[in-house]
Order: structure tokens, then sequence, then C-alpha cells
């Protein structure tokens, strides 16, 4: 199931099961996998053509295979974020650690494991 609530509105419920497959997967993905994938377990199976049209084109030699291009939903958000509001964002979310001793080491361990 793709993630629910926070970042996961930021996609449409199809989307997110979409999105689903492909980390699931964690390899490109043909169209037709993707949708075989989506319809198993379903009454009304999607067409093909709607879940081409959610997917980002990448091609590998002679056919169309997808794979995200974010990591996850928390990923989508970041990103926006840091697009629309950029170092604005970064600086109230170092606020937020300093004032929070708590969020100050989840910071400081998340960044000792990467």
């Amino acid at each position: 199931m793709a993630e629910q609530g926070g970042a996961g509105s930021m996609l449409g419920p199809l989307e997110a099961e979409v999105m689903a497959v492909l980390w699931r997967a964690g390899a490109p993905l043909p169209v037709r996998e993707v949708a075989a994938e989506l319809n198993a377990g379903r009454d009304a199976a999607l067409a093909y053509t709607t879940v081409m049209t959610i997917l980002a084109r990448s091609r590998s030699g002679r056919r169309f295979v997808y794979a995200p291009v974010a990591a996850d939903t928390a990923e989508i958000a970041v990103r926006g974020v840091l697009a629309e509001f950029g170092d604005a964002a970064l600086a109230r979310f170092v606020e937020r650690a300093e004032l929070d001793p708590r969020l100050r080491e989840r910071l400081r361990r998340l960044m000792e494991q990467r």
C-alpha cells in the first residue's frame, strides 16, 4: 500500500498506488508489469493507457520502462517545500531543531547514518 497522510496526500490515490508498485520493485518496470500488479485483486481492471499516463517516461533499449524519480512521498514533499521556499524553509527547520532537543537528537542520528 502507498504511504498515507502527510506527504502521501501530494499524490492522488491512483498515483500513490502506481508509485508504491515502482518503489516495491526497486527497478524500472514496463507499463504492462505495473498494470498487472495494480490489477491483481481489482474488480475493475485499470486500462493500460490509464497506467501509462501516470508514469514518467524513461527509455531503456527499444522499450519504455518506468522508474520513480523520488525515493518516496517524503522526498516529493521535501523537494516541493525547498523549491517553493528555499533557504527560508531550511532556516525554519534549523530553528525548530534548535528549540527541540529531541528533534535535534533525531537529526544528529539520521545524519550519522548517512
